[in-house]
């Protein structure tokens, strides 16, 4: 014997459960939808952000690179020539402050032996304090040479 009811009872379950499962299935398609557009926003917003550092940082390396490189063209340009100057500057000083050098050290070492140099005309004399110096004939490798006798004071 069997009545009705149960079917109808299960019949309205069934259209409960399917009332429910219709309910929860747009509820997720609505948080999915949501969860869609919140995350393309975010991936847009997050692309914006790089994008824009990017750009950012390679605008701001290539003005830095810029000046740096005419930093260096520049110097290239000016820094040879300065080499040159300086080097050439360096040489002649030395060479000046040798030649007087050597100028001072022989009138010194001359005037301390009794001799005195003259230049005259295009020549070289050279003259012997009576004092302190004498003209001598001396034998060298038995050959007569003329030399000075330096006197010691």
């Amino acid at each position: 014997m069997t009545t009705g009811k149960p079917n109808r009872l299960a019949e309205k379950l069934n259209a409960d459960l399917e009332t429910i499962r219709s309910d929860h299935a747009a509820l997720m398609a609505s948080q999915l939808e949501s969860f869609r557009s919140d995350f393309s926003s975010i991936a847009t917003s997050a692309l914006h952000t790089i994008d824009t550092d990017i750009r950012f940082f390679l605008s701001d390396s290539k003005s830095e690179l810029e000046r740096r490189s005419e930093t260096i063209r520049r110097w290239l340009t000016i820094s040879p020539w300065v080499i040159v100057g300086v080097v050439s500057a360096w040489i002649a000083t030395v060479l000046i402050a040798s030649w007087f050098w050597t100028g001072l050290i022989t009138r010194s070492e001359m005037t301390r032996l009794g001799l005195t140099r003259i230049e005259q005309a295009g020549q070289t004399w050279v003259t012997l304090d009576p004092d302190r110096t004498e003209l001598k004939t001396c034998t060298l490798a038995q050959r007569p040479i003329i030399c000075i006798e330096i006197k010691e004071p």
